[in-house]
């Protein structure tokens, strides 16, 4: 099952337009067509709400670099329910700019860290869908190395 939802809910894109997902429509479990831009959570595990903007972030550009202890009757809860429809509270993933090039002669490269909701990432990820709703914050590079140690990439 994959789906491609719209890139965001409010507010503009802080991600780069090549990484922005496509907009499109999903399928309920009785074949009806819905627009996923201006869904809310309806799981029964997560529902809260927050006016801070949802993006859609590609799966491909996210980084975990903490590893995760799952509960895997949670990971296979969330597929069960992702798959009838329901809609999850965002995940957070921190936005870093790099400060140092890895291409002389382009920007300096951005990073996309999930540091929690790991059983909502991992039943995303097991579905194979190619975005993920989430908040991002911005951190600066120097507060990543406090969280990542010698594993930092800054």
């Amino acid at each position: 099952m994959s789906s491609s939802q719209s890139d965001i809910e409010s507010g503009p894109s802080c991600l780069p337009t090549e990484l922005q997902p496509q907009p499109s429509t999903s399928k309920t479990p009785d074949g009806t067509s819905t627009a996923t831009a201006t869904a809310k959570p309806t799981s029964s595990v997560f529902s809260r709400g927050e006016d801070v903007p949802v993006h859609n972030v590609p799966m491909r550009v996210i980084h975990r670099p903490l590893p995760s202890e799952l509960d895997e009757e949670k990971v296979k809860t969330f597929m069960e329910e992702m798959k009838s429809g329901d809609t999850f509270t965002p995940i957070e993933i921190i936005k870093v700019k790099s400060p140092l090039k890895t291409n002389p002669s382009g920007p300096p490269e951005t990073f996309y860290f999930a540091m929690g909701g790991c059983h909502r990432y991992e039943a995303t990820k097991r579905l194979g869908l190619e975005s993920i709703r989430a908040r991002i914050i911005e951190v600066p590079a120097k507060q990543m190395r406090v969280y990542l140690g010698a594993g930092s990439p800054f």
